[in-house]
């Protein structure tokens, strides 16, 4: 439990978010939630802009400041590329650069952000200590000359950043002119075949198993000899060298925690070292890279809260027509509801400014799209906002990176003045928020948790079954749907109070132990509505079969009997039906057979099991329980279920298009659209609009206030 002063001080401070943060969010083993309610106090949103001084003339770094002050921002974000500057050459450390351009940036009114520099190593370490740089899974070692090549385990690597970032600490932890800390930069897990990462894993194994006998009957060592006789055998899972046949799915699903656990320990350990310098008058936190695949913000202990990077423009066209100058509608939204529950703050540490130059394809985003990202933003509950960059690179790699000044350094990219008039509009009208409004009970019949574990997404990964399947995909299905309900949402674990939520769904949830079947059943009974999908419960904690029929932990739950599982290949046709509409499937289908008492909601139409259920509900105790066992191409047929699960409850909806999303901050409602196509809604009678217009334009914004005239 928090200490009753620091839980006050963060109930006041998250009373503005879009959702009231849940009642056990946060890490148990946080010792430093000050930070957070730190970065509360300020009542106003901040926004801030990145910039690295040693890439631009000394004498222009004054004007340079003076611009961001000017233009509104709050704070500048530097170092974390920094490592050749703060340490040039090995145990000797210069920091007068960075104490003049702290200096300079006070001077105009800006606070600072530091980053620690870790994922970026000068060449003498790489020259003087090669084993520094990571091992691909090739075995070709790298080398000096782009960011993230190290490895996390190598000892020698690890020393020189504790030594780094102690300096940075001493030095800057009791500053008032630094605001907070990011620890590394886009933190992830690219693959270490590395001695060190060798044996590092054999230690987390040894701690983990205990013993090697445990281990190998996790992973099935009595299958093609596989098995190990000490943990000093054991090799790194490495599927790329995996030719004819697959490695253990229990190793390499291990190997990705390992991997997970190993990232999440070394921000910790930065982190301990900046919280012990500086106190409790900063924070510190890290910038994931939105909702990533490898990294687990859940796993570190001592990070004050997460910060994610957002680049919604990158070639691809979701919605079709000019969606793909919006950018993937489920970004933001997703990463809002994942983050926020951690501990109740997040922040936006780098949103895209402009056009970029890393992705396959680099459109301009859409006139409107800027403004209307940073809109949604403020409006999930953001608590900071910042951008990469203030000025347009002019060489290197990243001179194709749009900035909010063009290649002069003064003059406003159009992109750029579209971005410093939102940050201007968005600070006008965050006074009108009333701290102390809670969530209308319209919205809060909806509230839904969204059960999602990293570990069960690698599982689901490492055995497809089909290349049609995509767990990432899969689950932007259901968020969108479940998004269609103007439903607020937030992503939650296995040990969070499912009861705060009216609806919890677990799409395709594969690992199911005991426990939480039985969670999920006392959450039902006392008149919670679950809803369940394909793959769900084949597979017990440990990723294997329980000795019994399939999904055998959830059978009782959905009541059905499952005869099994299918997928077609896209030259075969294949139809379930449902409310006398027909949709095409290949990716995925549970083949249901319900017990008495459970209702069918689609059947399949075709092959061998047609007749068969493919989606069925029923009643148990308080609530309700559905199995959507089929994934369709279109995922209109789950859209329509989820949509059916919240009005059979007599909760009533919205109908809101793809890509377009309802929140809800401080006694306010916003809608931001993704769609490429005008949405005409229906606001309630009793809503004053206070911004923007009907019909909704694509990346248009709209808010309103209920209640009043």
């Amino acid at each position: 439990m928090l200490k009753p002063l620091l839980a006050t001080l963060l109930a006041a401070a998250v009373a503005t978010a879009a959702v009231a943060a849940p009642a056990d969010a946060g890490n148990p083993q946080h010792a430093h939630l000050q930070g957070a309610a730190l970065l509360h106090q300020r009542e106003q949103m901040s926004f801030g802009v990145y910039y690295y001084p040693k890439q631009w003339p000394e004498a222009q770094w004054q004007r340079d400041f003076d611009g961001m002050a000017k233009l509104g921002f709050d704070f500048t974000h530097m170092a974390e590329f920094s490592w050749t500057y703060l340490e040039p050459k090995e145990g000797q450390y210069d920091f007068t650069w960075l104490d003049h351009a702290i200096a300079l940036a006070h001077a105009a009114g800006l606070r600072v952000i530091l980053g620690t520099p870790s994922a970026a190593v000068p060449s003498w370490m790489g020259q003087r200590y090669p084993q520094v740089y990571r091992v691909d899974e090739h075995g070709q070692r790298h080398e000096h000359g782009i960011r993230a090549e190290v490895s996390l385990t190598d000892p020698t690597y690890k020393a020189f950043v504790a030594k780094i970032v102690t300096a940075m600490a001493q030095r800057y932890g009791h500053d008032p002119r630094v605001w907070g800390w990011q620890i590394d930069n886009e933190p992830s897990t690219f693959p270490d075949f590395s001695d060190s990462a060798r044996k590092a894993f054999q230690d987390w194994l040894r701690k983990k198993y205990g013993t090697v006998d445990a281990m190998n009957a996790v992973w099935a060592g009595s299958f093609w000899s596989t098995r190990y006789g000490s943990f000093d055998e054991v090799l790194l899972p490495n599927t790329t060298l995996a030719a004819e046949d697959k490695l253990s799915p229990h190793a390499v699903l291990d190997l990705a925690r390992f991997r997970a656990d190993t990232q999440a320990q070394f921000l910790d350990d930065q982190a301990d070292i900046i919280h012990k310098y500086a106190g409790h008058r900063q924070w510190v936190t890290t910038d994931y890279t939105n909702v990533s695949t490898d990294t687990d913000p859940r796993r570190t202990r001592d990070l004050d809260f997460p910060t994610f990077t957002l680049y919604p423009v990158a070639g691809t066209n979701v919605l079709g027509g000019d969606s793909y100058a919006v950018g993937k509608p489920a970004n933001l939204m997703e990463a809002a509801a994942y983050f926020r529950p951690v501990n109740g703050t997040f922040g936006v540490m780098e949103l895209q400014p402009g056009q970029v130059n890393w992705a396959s394809i680099n459109p301009q985003p859409m006139p409107g799209a800027i403004s209307m990202w940073m809109w949604h933003a403020f409006a999930s509950g953001a608590s900071l906002l910042a951008t990469y960059r203030y000025r347009h690179p002019l060489r290197g790699s990243e001179m194709y990176h749009e900035g909010i000044v063009g290649t002069d350094g003064v003059t406003l990219s159009r992109t750029g003045r579209e971005f410093t008039d939102t940050l201007r509009d968005i600070k006008a009208f965050e006074g009108k928020l009333d701290p102390s409004a809670k969530l209308p009970e319209r919205l809060a019949a909806r509230y839904t948790g969204y059960l999602w574990n990293q570990d069960v997404f690698w599982d689901l990964e490492i055995q497809p079954q089909t290349t049609l399947w995509n767990t990432w995909a899969y689950r932007n299905g259901y968020t969108l749907a479940v998004q269609t309900t103007g439903a607020p949402m937030d992503f939650i674990a296995e040990d969070s109070d499912f009861s705060r939520y009216p609806f919890l769904i677990a799409p395709a949830y594969q690992m199911v132990s005991p426990a939480l079947a039985a969670k999920w059943k006392r959450y039902v009974e006392q008149g919670g509505h679950l809803i369940l999908t394909s793959r769900t419960g084949q597979k017990n904690e440990l990723g294997q079969f329980p000795e019994g029929p399939w999904y055998a932990p959830i059978l009782d739950l959905i009541g059905d009997d499952v005869d099994g599982f299918d997928m077609l290949p896209p030259s075969v046709d294949a139809e379930v039906k449902a409310s006398g509409k027909t949709h095409a499937w290949h990716r995925w289908a549970d083949i249901l057979t319900p017990r008495p008492g459970t209702e069918v909601l689609a059947t399949y139409a075709d092959h061998y099991y047609a007749g068969k259920a493919a989606a069925t509900t029923r009643k148990l105790g308080k609530g309700t329980v559905t199995m959507i066992g089929v994934s369709t191409d279109d995922g209109e047929l789950e859209r329509a279920i989820v949509r059916g699960v919240y009005q059979n409850a007599g909760v009533p909806i919205e109908d809101l298009p793809a890509g377009v999303f309802h929140d809800w901050r401080g006694g306010y409602d916003f809608m931001v659209s993704y769609n490429p196509r005008p949405f005409d809604l229906q606001l309630p009678a009793s809503a004053h609009v206070v911004d923007g217009q009907v019909p909704l334009a694509p990346a248009g914004v709209l808010i309103w206030k209920e209640g009043t005239k």
